[in-house]
């Protein structure tokens, strides 16, 4: 951080032609500012497949629609309808099963499908989330929370995170005499022009997986808080 700091403060000192063409040209002061809070969530998804083979597909087909009655029917004992639990039954394919043990000239067809649900009543999650781990043919399992007020979280996470650049920019300024001036440029992630310019982008800062994670099953019974975060850089005038 201690480097961190310094860079800045060097690069203010710098003349432009030093740097990227497209940077301000005046003296300037960056700064990354964090926020963030643990928020207890109020909703939650659960993502998972069902599947079923069979030589015959109509037969695998049937026990993957009968594992979704099931499912849909512990999700009304549990006092949530197919239209609140917001259900889906999405991707549903029909393909011939891999494996060491498939007969080639008695090939078993696998039908799968991919459900998704919604539960907004985070105490039912338990008694929901416990039949359907248990129950066969499912697998690929998946949970994530959020909550009902998460634009109004991040809003107030952006204003502190804002606050935290401009102290750091006043610190700075202040250690060699001078004063933060007014905001020249800010973003929500960061400066990538400044960035590539100084090398403060790290490798792997927009390398993001977008597959399923693998979870491990007995920690998808308990509801976990968020760790909601908010990061800004900013560029500031030098007084």
């Amino acid at each position: 951080m201690f480097k961190r700091r310094l860079l800045s403060i060097v690069f203010a000192c710098l003349p432009i032609a030093a740097l990227a063409g497209d940077l301000p040209s005046y003296p300037f002061i960056h700064a990354t500012g964090t926020a963030y809070s643990f928020v207890t969530p109020d909703l939650g998804e659960i993502d998972f497949d069902v599947s079923a083979f069979d030589p015959a597909p109509e037969v695998a087909t049937a026990l993957v629609q009968t594992r979704i009655a099931e499912i849909k029917a512990l999700l009304v004992e549990q006092g949530l309808s197919e239209a609140a639990a917001g259900i889906e039954v999405r991707d549903v394919r029909k393909e011939i099963r891999k494996g060491a043990e498939q007969d080639p000239a008695n090939p078993q067809y696998q039908i799968k499908a991919s459900v998704h649900i919604n539960v907004a009543d985070l105490s039912k999650w338990p008694a929901v989330m416990r039949p359907l781990l248990a129950m066969p043919n499912l697998d690929a399992f998946a949970v994530t929370f959020g909550a009902t007020q998460r634009i109004r979280l991040e809003e107030e996470l952006m204003g502190e995170a804002v606050k935290d650049a401009q102290r750091k920019a006043d610190s700075m300024a202040r250690g060699f005499g001078k004063r933060a001036g007014a905001v020249a440029g800010i973003s929500s992630d960061q400066l990538k022009n400044l960035g590539n310019a100084v090398g403060l982008v790290p490798s792997d800062r927009y390398n993001r997986a977008n597959s399923r994670q693998r979870q491990n099953p007995d920690d998808m019974l308990t509801v976990t808080s968020l760790k909601m975060a908010q990061t800004v850089d900013a560029l500031f005038r030098i007084k």
